[in-house]
């Protein structure tokens, strides 16, 4: 599995530690964008494909409950964006709603992962990563 270039939309700096440990733990290469708000990820995808700016990337971890935009309004725009149209994106967020669950199955979600308050659980992201890209390229 080649390395993996992720866009991580979350704004707590502990998930993020443990987004990392998860891909390390299952052995997932990777590096790391992190957009600490809905503004900063809105502002990332708007300048993907651009001389200047970046690709989109291999994956997205999404949190819904972002402060100055939510995720479904940046999973909107990561969507429209012609090169991203079928980019694996799980959603990783504290939020079990239905309403929220629709929403994004509707946007072509890889994964929902709601997460989990024990540590072994939540080093599963890892695994669910490694399967959602490989998926993409088989």
């Amino acid at each position: 599995m080649k390395r993996l270039y992720i866009l991580v939309a979350e704004d707590n700096y502990a998930d993020v530690m443990l987004f990392k440990e998860a891909l390390e733990h299952h052995h997932v290469e990777h590096e790391l964008h992190v957009v600490p708000d809905g503004e900063s990820a809105l502002s990332f995808v708007a300048q993907m494909g651009t001389s200047s700016g970046p690709p989109c990337p291999d994956l997205m971890l999404l949190d819904l409950n972002m402060p100055k935009a939510d995720g479904l309004t940046i999973l909107q725009e990561f969507r429209r964006h012609p090169d991203c149209a079928n980019t694996p994106v799980i959603v990783v967020t504290s939020s079990d709603a239905e309403r929220d669950r629709r929403q994004v199955a509707d946007l072509q979600v890889t994964r929902y992962f709601r997460k989990p308050s024990d540590f072994d659980a939540f080093m599963e992201l890892g695994a669910i990563v490694r399967e959602a890209v490989e998926s993409e390229t088989a």
